[in-house]
This record gives C-alpha cells, sequence and structure tokens, in this order.
C-alpha cells in the first residue's frame, strides 16, 4: 500500500468511534534500518575517539507514546520464529523520554551507561540500510540526547558496541567485535523524529534508483498501532478496520507475502511487563515488612532498656556518687545492651548457617548491621534519661 493511502487509513480509523488513538511509526526491524550511534569521549587537535551501539531504530511523531506504543514481532528478525506481537514499553530513566524533534535522540540507558554520557551530550547516528549491497549510510550529526529509556523486552540491554577514531577531522578506524553480526539482529531501538526518518528513506529509495535496484522492503510504515479507549469497544474497533481494509481491496491472510493482503494481530500478554510489576509489587510489600521488622526490633529494645534503667534507677546515681563519670556509666550500660543484642545476632547466625536456603554473609552482616541501628536509636535516649537527672534525685528514688 502506498504512502498516502497509509496515511489516509490511519486518518480514517482516527475518527472512528471507539478509537482512542492510531500510530504508524518508522520500525526499523521491519524495514532493515539499524543505527550506528556514537558519542565523542575524547578530543584534541589531532584525534577524536567516540563510543557507539549499534541498534536498531523508530521513527515516531509526537502522537507516539513510548510506554503503550512500541510493538515488537520476532518473525521480523526471524523467519522461523512465530508471528506473536509482543508489547514493549520504554520506561524513561533520566531526561525526557517523549517524540524528539529533529536535532534530538532519545537512547537506551544501557548505552549511555556503556559509553558514560548523559542527557545534553550531542549524538551522531549513522542510519543503514542494510537491504542492500553494499549497505545505504547517510550520516545525522549534533543531535541532541534528551533522555534515556530502559527497554523490558526480550533484548534488553542487547546492542553491538564500537569505537571510532578519527583524526584531523577524518574517520581513520572503527573496531566492531570480530563476530558482530551484519543487519537487524535485535529489537532495542532508538527513538528518532518521524520526518527525518522518512527523509532518510527518501534518500534510500534514490540511491537504489540510482543503482537500478527495486528496494527488498517498500520504505512505508507497515503497521498501524490502533488502540480503542476501552475493552468493550475492541470488537467494534476491530470490524471497522478490516472494514476499511476491505474497501481498499486487501484480503486478510497472516500466512500470505503478497502486498495486496493484511494481518490484524491482537497483542500477547506482555509477560516482561507483568513480570515488572509483579517485582514491584513484591519490592514494595518486601519494604514493608523489613520496616515493620525494624520498628518491632527498636520497640523491643526501646521496651528492654526502660525495664532495666526502671530497676537499676538508684544504682545510677550511686555509680555517680562514687566518682564515675556520667560518660562512664553510660558506656557501662550500653555495653550491657551490645552484648545481649550481639548474642542475638551470633544465634540467629548459627541458624541460619545450616538452613538451605541461607543467603550470602554479606546480606547477613547488613542486616545485622541495620538492626543494630535501629535498636541504638531505639535504646540510647532511655540510658540518656537517668544520666539527665542529679545524682541526688536518683537516691531519694527508693529501689
Amino acid at each position: 500500500m502506498p504512502l498516502d493511502e497509509v496515511t489516509s487509513l490511519a486518518e480514517t480509523l482516527r475518527s472512528a468511534a471507539g478509537v482512542e488513538s492510531v500510530e504508524a511509526p518508522y520500525n526499523g526491524t521491519q524495514l532493515g534500518l539499524v543505527a550506528d550511534t556514537s558519542f565523542v569521549v575524547f578530543e584534541n587537535e589531532k584525534q577524536q575517539e567516540s563510543l557507539g551501539a549499534r541498534t536498531t531504530v523508530l521513527g515516531i511523531d509526537g502522537s507516539f507514546d513510548p510506554v503503550r506504543d512500541y510493538y515488537v514481532d520476532f518473525h521480523d528478525l526471524n523467519p522461523q520464529a512465530p508471528m506473536a506481537v509482543l508489547g514493549a514499553p520504554l520506561f524513561r530513566t533520566s531526561g525526557t523520554v517523549r517524540p524528539p524533534d529533529r536535532n534530538e535522540v532519545v537512547v537506551p540507558s544501557g548505552i549511555t551507561g556503556y559509553v558514560g554520557i548523559r542527557p545534553g551530550a550531542e549524538a551522531t547516528v549513522d542510519l543503514i540500510y542494510a537491504n542492500s549491497n553494499p549497505p545505504i549510510v547517510r550520516r545525522f550529526e549534533k543531535l541532541r540526547l534528551i533522555g534515556t529509556f530502559e527497554f523490558v523486552g526480550p533484548d534488553q540491554g542487547r546492542f553491538e558496541p564500537f569505537w571510532r577514531l578519527a583524526a584531523q577531522g577524518s574517520e581513520v578506524l572503527t573496531v566492531r567485535r570480530p563476530d558482530a553480526p551484519e543487519g537487524v539482529t535485535t529489537t532495542l531501538p532508538i527513538l528518532l523524529n518521524k520526518q527525518l526518518l522518512k527523509e532518510f528513506l527518501g534518500f534510500v529509495g534514490e540511491q537504489l534508483a540510482a543503482r537500478g535496484m527495486a528496494p527488498p522492503k517498500q520504505p512505508i510504515p507497515k503497521d498501524l498501532i490502533v488502540r480503542a479507549n476501552s475493552v468493550r469497544a475492541v470488537p467494534p474497533v476491530v470490524r471497522e478496520a478490516i472494514s476499511l481494509l476491505d474497501q481498499r481491496g486487501l484480503k486478510q491472510d497472516c500466512g500470505a507475502a503478497s502486498e495486496a493482503t493484511f494481518c490484524l494481530r491482537v497483542p500477547e500478554r506482555n509477560n516482561f511487563g507483568a513480570a515488572l510489576r509483579e517485582q514491584r509489587k513484591l519490592e514494595t510489600g518486601g519494604s514493608f515488612f523489613v520496616f515493620l521488622l525494624l520498628v518491632l526490633v527498636a520497640a523491643g529494645a526501646a521496651g528492654l532498656q526502660i525495664q532495666w534503667v526502671l530497676a537499676r534507677w538508684r544504682e545510677f546515681g550511686i555509680l555517680q556518687a562514687v566518682g564515675f563519670s556520667r560518660p562512664q556509666v553510660l558506656l557501662y550500660s550500653a555495653l550491657r545492651l551490645y552484648v545481649v543484642l550481639a548474642a542475638g545476632i551470633l544465634l540467629a547466625a548459627a541458624t541460619t548457617a545450616i538452613l538451605p536456603f541461607a543467603r550470602t554473609v554479606s546480606g547477613f552482616i547488613l542486616a545485622a548491621g541495620i538492626a543494630l541501628v535501629a535498636a541504638s536509636i531505639a535504646a540510647v535516649p532511655v540510658l540518656l534519661w537517668p544520666l539527665a537527672q542529679r545524682p541526688a534525685q536518683l537516691l531519694r528514688v527508693s529501689a
């Protein structure tokens, strides 16, 4: 289907009842596009060194929602894989993750962590059309990095790194892994402006025509992402979409390779997104129970200390009367408290050591340290209470 018909179909679907949004992004995994995104990490008068990574690319406009509107089909990477659409959210980790302007780019946080840069840095992006021999390449320089995201999916963090050296303004060397594959090998994208990608695809068409070649894949968006405004509205939206496609002479056939067919795919349950939500629930619940446990430890230590102080109220006055200073009395009382706590920790360590699900020693030491701090915060103020009194007042109280 030509680009103008795709645009017309999208506009018609947007006006249909029950439709919340319709997107037609330029998906690099479908179009055979990859991007070499690099950042300068060292520069002087003689040379310039850059670090970068090869990923796929996604061209989006202002209505694209990175969290909800990116879908991948691994059949595009591997023809032997089943056709199953998987939602892959792009969660913001720094800066602003939004549809970029023409001079902006958004990249995965794994790449920025590898290179060691932050939002605001300038990127160089080499767009590569891999479905021709030799590949068609066009460079876009000084694209401002506006944000980073975490990709939720099987290809999370999967990119091909490279190092580039330029001398006197000319590129001298690009070093990649010896086993680095060519072409599209990952669904991990960078985000570029849709018009920029459209411009590059026009350049690809000109280059292929100059070579006397036809593009193996038509360089236009091949997916329409239609989102209904409610679950109840999904069936009528599906019927409307099928009707509009039928009117344009297209037949529904998911197994055919003909250009005159379409395939309606309902996204599979996003197990990765579900796992992320469950992990967050578990972390929230675990934090609550850890906090509750620390409160109980603190309350128990404070109660034990109050009981001990009340039982030895006169003893605090006697010790000060015979010459012990207040810091010495505090040290004596604190040592007794920590001996009791240390005995409890040793007993817990001995019990944990024989359990089959025992964790690492460092984790146990950290937990014991936090428990000691919580007990100290609760118990030490109780020790300061009698020491704030004058010895004569302490001695007046009957044992």
